[in-house]
This record gives structure tokens, sequence and C-alpha cells, in this order.
């Protein structure tokens, strides 16, 4: 009888929650303990049908573990329903009640927010940003999301970064704007200006692979090329990194923060693309408020997403708390 209690007991006290972090390329789910750690991680491509890719991951997951919540965050503009009301790099969940149909499936507590904002979360508790009073998190990846950390809280108003105009008879984006700084400087941006040029015959190591298919490639190829000398690849990087710099500045200028602290998959392109970026900034941004800002590397890539998530979602509880 003892034996039966204590295990029931040891049952009871495991609490965890699910963090989904949805971007345009991968989708990342995370089961996390009452004390923040990632006990299990999954990493996978984002298909043409993701709500059915996601609910099918966390089928698996319900059945191995008690989950008490689930937070997702999401690449896209999200209302305070949990309503996706439009995700240009994911157009299947544009007008799409995510939380609704979450909620009818797993019969959870459920949170929806924009995937920067809880990325931004995760740094301010657990990242770069615990020590800054004010940051700006950059999501560089597919396209680029951004949140906003100021006076001990996550603004409540979008800072959709990708979609500053930063050229404004410049080319359509999947918004429906000219001009994006996403056009410019994101992932998809620069794999879309190299297959333009190989388009034109320009020549580029880049040829050698996938059989001479070059619309295979991917930032990683480019990245890789430009590090070993490929004059078009390092081109394309340094142009997709003035157009970041053009961005970042006009945040500094506008926000003066503490910090800009960089994540996503691009953020590990340190070489040519950060570096051109960091140069354009010091160019563009006002003097006094460009010394006064660090620019930074998360250390959360993948699991920033995860673990914001779920505090925004404790949040809601009254029990997140910024360390």
């Amino acid at each position: 009888m003892k034996k039966i209690f204590a295990l029931c007991y040891n049952v009871f006290l495991m609490f965890y929650y699910i963090g989904v972090d949805i971007g345009g390329t991968n989708i990342r789910i995370g089961v996390v303990s009452d004390e923040w750690e990632i006990i299990a991680f999954y990493k996978f491509s984002t298909t043409k049908e993701p709500f059915e890719t996601v609910v099918k991951h966390l089928e698996v997951i319900f059945d191995e573990y008690t989950i008490s919540g689930l937070g997702i965050g999401v690449a896209g503009v999200v209302d305070k329903e949990g309503n996706v009301i439009v995700s240009p790099n994911i157009p299947s969940f544009n007008n799409f009640p995510l939380k609704k149909e979450i909620t009818k499936k797993f019969l959870v507590p459920t949170l929806v927010e924009n995937d920067a904002n809880v990325a931004t979360v995760a740094e301010a508790l657990f990242g770069e940003g615990k020590d800054a009073e004010s940051f700006i998190l950059l999501t560089l990846g597919t396209g680029i999301g951004g949140g906003l950390w100021s006076s001990g809280k996550l603004s409540s108003f979008p800072i959709e970064v990708g979609h500053m105009s930063i050229n404004y008879q410049g080319k359509s984006c999947a918004c429906g704007n000219n001009g994006c700084l996403e056009i410019y400087a994101s992932a998809k941006a620069i794999k879309d200006g190299l297959i333009e040029k190989l388009e034109k015959g320009q020549e580029s190591y880049i040829l050698q692979l996938y059989e001479g298919n070059f619309y295979k490639v991917v930032t990683e190829d480019i990245y890789r090329f430009a590090l070993e000398g490929d004059p078009l690849c390092r081109d394309i990087l340094k142009e997709a990194g003035k157009a970041l710099g053009a961005g970042v500045a006009n945040l500094i200028n506008l926000f003066a923060p503490d910090k800009i602290i960089l994540t996503g998959g691009l953020s590990k392109a340190e070489k040519i693309y950060i570096d051109t970026a960091k140069q354009e900034i010091k160019k563009r941004s006002l003097e006094g408020l460009f010394n006064k800002v660090k620019i930074v590397q998360s250390s959360l890539v993948d699991k920033g997403g995860v673990l914001g998530a779920v505090a925004l979602l404790k949040s809601k509880s009254g029990v997140l708390c910024r360390k």
C-alpha cells in the first residue's frame, strides 16, 4: 500500500507543459518541467499543412506525458483570442483560429502568441536579456520578426520588424507592402537573391551541388561557400547584411534599447552577414544611441521559443516572474 501511495504521489507531482515554436522553415516542440528543464525536444520541417503536422506530434506527446498546459508561438500577427490574423510565411495560418482548434483537440489551457514575442520573454527570463532594462529581439530566419522588452515587461503592441519599409519603391512582399526589410535581409531573401543571379548565368560554386539544381540550395550552403571565398555568395550575404543593418539602425534610433539580441538560424552567419550588418548599423545610427547599445547573439536559438511559450502560458496564472 505504501509503495502504491508513493508512486501515486510522485506521479501527481509531475507537472509538464508543452512549448511549440512554429516558424516558416522549422517547427520545434519541447516538453518542459516545472523547473524549466526541457525533458523532450523535437524539431522538424514546417510542412504545407503545419496544423496537422503539429497535432500529430502533440498526440504522441500527450500519450506519453501528463500535460498541464500548452503554449504556442507562431510566425504571424496573433490577436488576444489566439487567432492568427496573417502569417506571410505560413499562408495556411492566415485567418486561422489556432487557439480554438488546439483547445478543442487537447482540452488543456492553451496560449497562442507571436513567435518573436515568446522568444523575447525567454531572453528576458533565461537568456541575454536578463540584465537589460530594455532590449529588442530579432528572429532571423525565413522571415524577420521582432519583440520589444521594456521597463520589465513585454510590449503590448506588435513589433513587426520584418515589415518595416526600408525601400518604399522596392520589391513586393507577401504581406502586401513594398520594400519590407525581410524582402532584402531574411533567409528567404538570400536564397531568392542567389537563385535570381544564377538564373541570369552568374557563376558560383553552388552549381556543384544537387547535380546543378540550384533551386534546392539552402542558406547554410550559401554561407559555407561564402566563407570558402565564393564571390557571388559573399556579395549576396553582404547585400542582405546591409539591409539588416539599415533596419536595425531604425530600431536603435526609435527605441534606444540597451541590447539588440539576434536569434534564429540566420543569426549563426556571424561573418559577412552579421559583420556587414554591424558596420551598417554604426553608419546609420545616431552616435550617442549606437554607443549605448550592445548587439549580442542569443544562446537560446533552438529552445527560446519553447521556453518563452510556456512562460507566457504560466504568466496567465500569475506565476511568471523575472529572475
